[in-house]
């Protein structure tokens, strides 16, 4: 039954009320999260950490509550730079996957960007310089494409700032000058100083004294004392103490280290106090101030702890303790050497009416020779100690990188673990000796053995001589890859390089053994390119291993393909298809279990083409 005119008016007079409530809500909530999200950076500028967390909780809450990706990528960011401003670099992290993640479901290139950028600040305080570097420049390359010339000022910046880290003095000083222009051709005064300062700092590690407090000093004249700047300031005042101190004003350096640290320690900025406490250490150190100097050193060990991890902490407590123990032991010789002086000279003094100057001179002079030969014997003893842990430490320096990737090991050494990472464009190649069964029953286990080594030894020379690292054996399987454990320009084509090696190696191999008499191996080899996880499992006895489906596609190429080919699917083929060395013989779409249909192509050499050597153009690295 309809209902009456008056009703259905009613109905859509409380639907248009309802709708208009809801959308001034929403309007209200997006006006509430651009107020907090405000108030997130003014405090970050201020060094207001505590109050700059809470305004990105409150933003985060309301930017989940509309749902908007975009905004909570946003938010993500800001919390963050809290994060970081407070030593906690894995959970900024953590808030930038997260925002990577969001951006990623908008398409948001110029928020990736910002992410990038990021991720590569954190790893510049975490000291990874070469990370840092990696980041930026993925940031820089689309702030460039995008046109986006405030952001792309502020990541040059940080380029440059890196780029002094890793003693490229040179290229970080165009890179600081460059962002210097950048903020003065935009009319953003207010960035002046915070470039004077990075060029002062740059330029106090190159060495050169007097430009360094040239420009610190002129960072610090312009920086207004309301604007809110408190980090940016101090670090200018930080850096121009290290810089006084490096030009021999130790008194001015420690009065300019001082008012620093007082304002790093209202802010609480770790990264700043970690600053503070080194110059003064090193000041009161050159004035002579032991307690002082040693009291900073502590305050300084701690913060750094505080920054770089529980096991760090471990072994700088240590060494301190060792120190200490050491000083100690030195301590204590020298008073026994003093007493035992303090004795003989006694002893003289009472046996001079006794005995003649000729036997007080010769037993005196037997002493001597024979604190002499035992010193000696003690320097002999320690020389001999040093040289035997050295050589320890270099064995076991060794057997690491046989196990693990260098970076991996380095990595593993300083913080006790080695954290997974996603890694893109691998190219994995597996291969499979044919009839292998068949062959066991024809050999010994001996011969079997033996054999099978000779193949693995000559394979894992061919893919260290294509730049491949290789992942493991199973059985009579060998899996290696190509852009690993950082990606490189040219690791699908090294890797399909290196499996043609192999079987070239494995037919040359076969002649010599059947002109013997003897059987010998054929094998088939798949590979394919995509993304993987990379890292260490287990606690013990570690295993450098990839996961990810496409671990497994490359294993489905291997079983597809044939003996004596090198099978390759159709996302390795795009990366090739253009080689000059290389040519390819499609197979169609071959069926793979799991998979369903794949297209599938033989890799060969060209005629003529180079079959011990590389190809022209050799790699690098990204």
């Amino acid at each position: 039954m309809p209902l009456p005119r008056a009703w259905r008016s009613a109905v859509i007079t409380g639907i248009s009320l309802a709708f208009l409530a809801t959308t001034q809500a929403r309007a209200q909530d997006r006006t509430h999260l651009r107020a907090c999200v405000d108030s997130c950076t003014e405090a970050l500028s201020a060094g207001a950490y505590a109050q700059a967390g809470e305004q990105a909780d409150e933003a985060l809450r309301i930017a989940e509550a509309l749902n908007d990706s975009s905004a909570i990528a946003e938010v993500l960011v800001k919390r963050s730079h809290v994060f970081m401003m407070q030593g906690d670099f894995n959970r900024s992290l953590k808030e930038l996957q997260r925002a990577m993640r969001a951006y990623d479901a908008v398409n948001d290139q110029a928020g990736l960007a910002v992410a990038y950028n990021s991720i590569g600040s954190i790893h510049f305080y975490d000291k990874s310089y070469d990370r840092a570097k990696q980041y930026y420049l993925r940031s820089l390359a689309i702030h460039q494409r995008l046109g986006n010339r405030s952001e792309e000022a502020t990541v040059t910046g940080n380029l440059g700032s890196a780029m002094e880290e890793t003693q490229r003095f040179d290229s970080a000083l165009y890179y600081h000058r460059r962002h210097l222009a950048m903020r003065m051709l935009a009319g953003q005064r207010a960035w002046i100083p915070v470039c004077y300062s990075n060029l002062g700092a740059c330029h106090d590690k190159a060495g050169n004294a007097d430009s360094a407090q040239h420009y610190l000093e002129a960072s610090l004249a312009l920086f207004p004392s309301d604007d809110g700047q408190n980090h940016a300031r101090n670090y200018a005042m930080t850096m121009l103490g290290v810089a006084r101190l490096h030009a021999g004003k130790t008194r001015a350096a420690i009065n300019d280290c001082l008012k620093a640290l007082d304002l790093a320690l209202e802010l609480v900025d770790l990264p700043m106090q970690e600053q503070c406490y080194s110059c003064l250490h090193q000041a009161y150190e050159t004035l002579g101030d032991a307690p002082r100097a040693l009291q900073m050193h502590k305050r300084y060990i701690a913060i750094r702890d505080s920054i770089s991890g529980v096991d760090r902490a471990k072994e700088l407590m240590r060494l301190e303790l060792t120190y200490q123990f050491d000083q100690a032991m030195l301590a204590d010789s020298l008073k026994r050497l003093e007493e035992k002086r303090l004795a003989d000279i006694a002893a003289e003094q009472r046996l001079s009416h006794e005995r003649d100057q000729k036997r007080i001179f010769l037993f005196g002079s037997i002493g001597v020779l024979l604190l002499a030969g035992g010193l000696w014997s003690r320097l002999r003893y320690m020389r001999r100690s040093r040289s035997i842990i050295q050589k320890e430490r270099d064995r076991s320096e060794g057997l690491l990188l046989n196990i693990l990737p260098k970076p991996i090991a380095d990595e593993l050494k300083a913080n006790g673990r080695a954290a997974a990472r996603d890694v893109e464009d691998v190219t994995i190649l597996f291969t499979d000796f044919h009839d292998f069964t068949r062959m066991s029953e024809r050999l010994s286990a001996h011969e079997l053995v033996a054999e099978i080594d000779a193949c693995f030894r000559a394979f894992d020379g061919i893919a260290a001589k294509r730049g491949l690292e290789k992942i493991k054996t199973i059985g009579d399987a060998y899996m290696c890859a190509g852009g690993l454990p950082e990606p490189r320009r040219y690791s699908a084509r090294d890797t399909v390089l290196a499996a043609l090696d192999m079987q070239d190696w494995l037919k040359a191999r076969a002649q010599e053994q059947t002109s013997k008499g003897l059987p010998c191996f054929t094998m088939r080899a798949g590979i394919h390119t995509g993304p993987v996880v990379a890292g260490i499992v287990g606690d013990s006895k570690f295993q450098y291993d990839i996961w990810g489906d496409t671990v497994n596609t490359a294993a489905h190429m291997e079983s597809a393909g044939a003996v004596g080919e090198v099978n390759i699917s159709e996302a390795t083929f795009k990366h090739l298809k253009d080689e000059p060395g290389l040519s390819f013989s499609p197979r169609g779409r071959v069926a793979v279990k799991s998979k369903g249909e794949m297209a599938m192509f033989f890799a060969r050499r060209r005629d003529g083409s180079d079959r011990t050597g590389e190809l022209p153009g050799s790699p690098a690295p990204l």
